[in-house]
């Protein structure tokens, strides 16, 4: 039987498996720098004007073509301002403990993620401008456009995410 001895100092594998062990106590920092990238994804989305799964939401959910004849912006969701303004602009992540958060703090956030059907609070009907022309109506229905989730893209974010941060706790 042949053997290999190999003798020397381990302080260093010591040094990259707890730094590996570390990660593991605490995935916070890990999150936080996965967030840069996870907000970069939805951004993209809205560029593309799709979903978490890459379908287009004009396919699913077009505008409202009177809607359409006077909307301001290049796309849906996205006004005049471009993406880094309004509801594209607002989309933040923060990493509190293991947990991850991605999203809006506007109030119509869910509105534009889910569906909705608006109502009037404090009067009959509602009363808008679109298309140029006045609108009096019982009730509006606003299409879900999702632009949160967790893609594959996202899972590859998250992934590429700690294999730095295992690759420099390996490097010690």
């Amino acid at each position: 039987m042949a053997m290999l001895t190999i003798t020397g100092s381990t302080t260093r594998m010591r040094t990259a498996l707890l730094g590996i062990g570390a990660i593991g106590r605490n995935l916070e920092p890990v999150l936080e720098a996965a967030s840069l990238g996870l907000v970069r994804n939805v951004h993209q989305r809205f560029e593309a004007g799709e979903d978490p799964d890459g379908r287009k939401w004009a396919d699913y959910a077009p505008l409202n073509p009177v809607y359409a004849l006077t909307k301001e912006g290049p796309s849906i969701l996205i006004g005049m301002g471009g993406f880094r303004s309004g509801l594209a602009g607002s989309i933040t992540g923060q990493a509190r403990g293991n947990v991850l958060v991605i999203g809006s703090n506007k109030i119509y956030a869910a509105v534009h993620q889910f569906g909705a059907i608006i109502q009037p609070k404090d009067a009959r009907q509602l009363s808008f401008s679109m298309g140029g022309r006045l609108w009096h109506l019982d009730s509006v229905e606003v299409p879900a456009r999702p632009y949160l989730g967790f893609s594959e893209r996202d899972h590859e974010t998250v992934v590429d995410a700690l294999e730095l941060f295992l690759a420099a706790s390996m490097r010690g």
